[in-house]
């Protein structure tokens, strides 16, 4: 099932660590600034069908995604979050393997756990999976100089206190770097059947 988090129209803002406010998912993606923190304007009310899918959940995914515009939104209503705190399901973050200009420059894997903990209430990230295959020099170079991304290290010592699932999640298609979804999709059935 894929289900919309709310039927409103919620306005992402985001305080910039220059001082500057943006307004629009958008623009804070064009904007590129590093970010301070993101909210909504006013917060939106939630699809009570995600609640009920929360409470059912064996296991909760925060899946790869513009960390500031994607994947937090979702951890910005107080009654998601209270739902993930009275929940028995784990908690799970895919990490991204490239960063994104302004919202992500320079993160290795603890910083985005880090980051999407302090949005998170009681109950935080237990699980990651991240990418230690090896991406080629050549599409590093072209997502360095066509994209301004690089590729997001692994820094196991930074990592305490979690399961960490490592393997090569790296393929290739048309250029551009994807997430191994077979190789995935197992690694996470794999824990959940262990």
């Amino acid at each position: 099932n894929v289900l919309p988090l709310t039927e409103d129209s919620p306005i992402l803002v985001a305080d910039m660590k220059d001082g500057t406010k943006i307004t629009g998912e958008h623009n804070i993606t064009e904007t590129q600034k590093e970010i301070k923190k993101v909210y909504y304007k006013e917060e939106p009310s939630v699809n009570p069908e995600v609640i009920k899918k929360i409470k059912e959940a064996d296991l909760i995914i925060l899946s790869m995604g513009s960390l500031y515009t994607s994947i937090i939104p979702n951890l910005l209503i107080k009654e998601v979050i209270n739902s993930i705190d009275k929940s028995n399901a784990k908690l799970m973050y895919i990490c991204n393997m490239m960063t994104q200009p302004g919202e992500t420059d320079n993160f290795k894997v603890s910083d985005h756990i880090n980051t999407i903990n302090s949005y998170l209430g009681k109950k935080k990230i237990e699980i990651v999976i991240a990418n230690k295959g090896i991406i080629s020099k050549e599409i590093l170079k072209k997502y360095e100089t066509e994209e301004q991304k690089e590729q997001v290290i692994l820094d196991r010592k930074n990592i305490k206190n979690i399961k960490l699932i490592t393997g090569n999640y790296v393929t290739i298609e048309d250029n551009v770097i994807r997430h191994k979804v077979d190789q995935l999709s197992l690694d996470i059935y794999g824990y959940l059947i262990r």
